[in-house]
């Protein structure tokens, strides 16, 4: 009975499944396009879940980069100067040259009595340029100071009300008979607070190189290879740690990333999964990148200048089209147009090459470039450079013309010497500083040992075997394409960033400074090792990274001891002579006592005491360039009356001389007076008039201070001159 119970059941659950079975027959079955689309579905929900994850997981590998180089140069800045155990003023005379003068006008903002009125005086500056009253905004690129005095200002509001300690102060006795000094470290210090904000933009710096390796290669360990080639070569790709304040160091971030928005215009999609910007998305990157490239260092411009000139080259030969050019000209002008708005209407930027450049090649794109379809590439490509050029040529020299402009004058002057034989005092003041020597044979024989040089080549090489190989398959299978441009066979996001490092290469062995665009580009391109684009030759990806792991250890061998011997080196800043020398201006002189002397010593003396300076170390204004070569007329073999002159209608009251300059020989042909036996050779014969000066200040000259480096000399224009009635020689 319970047999056939069961068998009943059985029955009865196989009537119910034959019932459904007749049910779905009668049902229409499901078109098979709906479920691919399903299964698509389902595997883009799989792909975005990953996607996440390996976004948030290369986000945390690029802050846990950031941060490692904070740590580094944070550290070496310190070990340098024993920062932490420094006085206020001893911490503002580290700040030599152009640095002194960005810092003051940070500590002209958190001083004030609110940060309109600090706002205010840098924007109506009668300090910096006595008399003139100047907009240092304008002149200067201060929007960093801007932004970090405004969250100085509310960081400490917000401690204060909040009963926060921010920072933590004690006394150093210095030894050597010399006073004790208060040091205090934490974010309540002002100087620290500054210094921080200059490591996190050091540290972004390494987060974008490791991103932009990732970017290019498409391999997390490219982007790692590029992270560590950085490290290994840290003395030759940054010198934040040495000198802060400088406008690179919050300028070259947001360069390298214009360049990474530049490069995911030029990418192209591989495939129905790849993601690529909407073209507003592009343009407003492009621009926004770029507006912050020219708001933060007035050199940007010329960093900009090669990538349009690279992007124009590439659109010629069909690496890229007219709508991806058009694109990214678009927003570069839409860039250097809000920097214009922001920085007041800068000269140096309206009449420069990068706006007349865009300007004519946009002109020539939107207006000619049609009409030039009908010609072959070779021909159209030439006299799309002609117009370019000649618009170019045209616009600059109308511009400057109109607007009686000559600030940028010594940039081609300065490139005229480094060609031919070209001299004169502006350009020697410049071409006899190291940092604007050619690019030393050691440089490139450090970036060798570490293999740098070495890997780039590698990859280079790998690049290009790897275009020509494509180009060589497709031409001998007589394949029939729509599309024969450059760019169905390379990639156009690779070939603008080698043609980059080309630009960047030519820039670093004509002016060594510039060598920190060139080594970071090095360290960039080195991450197409890891690319299996480009390495195709190795089989398995196994023995790929075993091979990157062979390279790798092959460049710690001498990188971990570059590391080292960065991280050993330890002193500690004191300068007596100097601090004498401030101390008495601040208390011994009226407080609009008007200086004037050599550069970098104008600068502390403006940031410390805020006496008012008649020239400073920004000599890209050819005003402020005049009024330079007048004062250092003390320093020439003029006679004593005729620079008591010069410097009277610069109204001048006290001449700060230092001691190195009037009397140590530089290398050939750099020495102060030998500057000036260059631009007045009629005189070379006469005695040098510095070293009167420094010993004994003849009349008109009265020396009012003097220490074993630093002599301060009055003028003054209430004496008259009584001549002996005897010449004596010296």
């Amino acid at each position: 009975m319970a047999t056939k119970q069961v068998n009943s059941s059985e029955k009865r659950k196989h009537s119910i499944s034959t019932s459904v079975q007749k049910k779905d027959k009668s049902q229409k079955t499901p078109k098979p396009d709906v479920a691919v689309k399903e299964g698509n579905a389902e595997i883009s929900k799989k792909e975005k879940k990953n996607g996440i994850f390996y976004t948030v997981s290369l986000v945390s590998l690029a802050f846990g980069f950031a941060c490692l180089h904070i740590y580094h140069v944070a550290t070496m800045f310190e070990n340098d100067r024993h920062f932490s155990h420094l006085s206020m003023l001893e911490r503002e005379m580290t700040f030599r040259t152009e640095m002194g003068l960005y810092y003051s006008y940070y500590k002209t903002l958190i001083e004030a009595p609110t940060f309109a009125d600090g706002f205010h005086q840098i924007t109506n500056d009668n300090l910096t340029e006595y008399p003139s009253v100047i907009n240092t905004l304008q002149r200067f690129n201060l929007y960093p100071e801007v932004a970090i005095g405004s969250l100085y200002r509310l960081f400490i509001t917000v401690a204060d009300r909040l009963g926060w300690a921010t920072k933590q102060c004690w006394q150093v006795e210095r030894g050597q008979g010399l006073p004790p000094v208060t040091s205090c470290e934490g974010l309540g210090d002002p100087t620290y607070f500054y210094l921080e904000m200059v490591w996190l933009c050091a540290g972004l710096t390494v987060a974008l190189v490791f991103l932009y390796g990732i970017f290019l290669s498409e391999s997390v360990m490219g982007g790692l290879l590029a992270v560590i080639c950085f490290f290994y070569n840290h003395g030759e790709c940054t010198r934040v740690q040495w000198t802060p304040p400088l406008r690179e160091s919050f300028a070259y971030p947001f360069c390298l990333l214009q360049m990474i928005c530049v490069s995911v215009c030029l990418h192209k999609r591989r495939g129905n999964l790849s993601v690529k910007p909407s073209l507003l998305i592009q343009l407003l990157t492009v621009s926004g990148s770029t507006w912050m490239c020219l708001i933060l260092w007035q050199f940007s411009q010329f960093v900009l200048v090669t990538q349009i000139v690279a992007l124009a080259a590439m659109f010629i030969v069909g690496a890229i089209d007219k709508h991806t050019l058009l694109v990214i000209l678009f927003g570069q002008a839409l860039g250097i147009l809000q920097a214009g708005i922001s920085l007041f209407g800068n000269e140096l930027l309206l009449t420069s090459v990068l706006t007349c450049l865009i300007a004519s090649l946009l002109i020539v794109m939107l207006m000619f470039e049609p009409t030039l379809t009908q010609f072959n590439s070779i021909p159209r490509g030439f006299m799309m450079i002609c117009l370019t050029t000649l618009g170019t040529i045209t616009l600059k020299t109308r511009l400057s013309q109109a607007l009686g402009y000559k600030d940028d004058s010594h940039i081609i002057n300065v490139l005229k010497s480094k060609l031919t034989g070209y001299r004169d005092f502006h350009t020697l003041l410049y071409t006899c500083s190291p940092e604007f020597d050619f690019l030393p044979l050691e440089t490139l024989w450090k970036l060798t040992e570490t293999l740098l040089l070495p890997a780039v080549i590698l990859s280079l090489v790998a690049v290009f075997w790897c275009w020509i190989s494509k180009f060589l398959s497709r031409s001998k299978g007589n394949e029939q394409r729509s599309d024969n441009r450059l760019a169905s066979y390379v990639d156009p996001e690779v070939l603008y960033n080698i043609l980059q490092l080309a630009a960047f290469a030519v820039m670093a062995g004509l002016v060594m400074r510039l060598k920190l665009f060139l080594t970071p580009q090095l360290c960039i391109i080195a991450s197409l090792l890891a690319s299996r684009r480009y390495i195709r030759f190795i089989r398995t990806i196994e023995v790929h990274w075993a091979i990157l792991a062979i390279i790798i250890s092959g460049m710690s061998v001498r990188g971990i001891r570059n590391l080292s011997e960065q991280r050993n080196i330890l002193g500690e800043y004191s300068n007596v002579p100097f601090e004498e020398l401030l101390i008495w201006v601040k208390t011994e002189t009226n407080p609009r006592a008007v200086f004037a002397g050599p550069m970098p010593v104008m600068a502390n003396l403006l940031l410390s005491t805020r006496r008012p300076i008649v020239n400073h170390p920004h000599y890209e204004n050819s005003e402020l360039r005049e009024r330079t070569k007048k004062v250092y007329s003390v320093f020439s073999r003029k006679g004593p009356q005729e620079v008591f002159r010069i410097l009277s209608q610069l109204q001048v009251e006290y001449v700060v001389l230092e001691e190195s300059w009037c009397f140590r020989e530089n290398r050939n042909g750099c020495s102060m007076v030998e500057l000036w036996d260059v631009e007045e050779p009629a005189n070379a014969h006469n005695a040098a008039l510095c070293p009167q000066l420094f010993v004994q200040s003849p009349a008109p000259f009265h020396r009012v201070f003097a220490n074993e480096a630093y002599v301060v000399l009055r003028l003054h224009s209430q004496y008259v001159e009584l001549k002996p009635p005897k010449a004596y020689k010296l």
